[in-house]
């Protein structure tokens, strides 16, 4: 039972930990966004905006205006960002990972006292 919950946990955080990536917006998809009506209305984090600006397929066949006018969209939307390092949910991540390692340690000590 211990055994089984502790896989569940496992995947949980590692769950957690790796679906920013597999859920982050691609270049295509900001520019298709920007396609739509001429404004960006998803919220894209700063290093999707980065990768769209990267992107050498969105550039190479996309509409040049188009791209021309989401480029400079893109670099006023970079420019004003406010530059703290950390987010709230990647603080509370850090946190959890603490508590994580620090309830492991303890548990390790715990079971390695039993069996001694």
């Amino acid at each position: 039972m211990k055994r089984g919950l502790l896989i569940l946990a496992l995947a949980a955080v590692l769950f957690v930990a790796l679906s920013g990536v597999a859920l982050a917006a691609t270049p295509q998809q900001i520019y298709n966004d920007y396609i739509d009506n001429g404004r960006l209305d998803g919220t894209y984090s700063d290093a999707e905006l980065k990768a769209y600006l990267n992107s050498a397929y969105v550039h190479q066949y996309g509409d040049l205006t188009k791209t021309i006018e989401l480029d400079t969209l893109v670099k006023r939307i970079l420019a004003a960002r406010d530059r703290f390092p950390f987010t709230g949910m990647e603080i509370a991540l850090m946190a959890v990972g603490v508590l994580v390692l620090a309830g492991a340690g303890v548990g390790l000590r715990r079971l390695a006292r039993k069996k001694a």
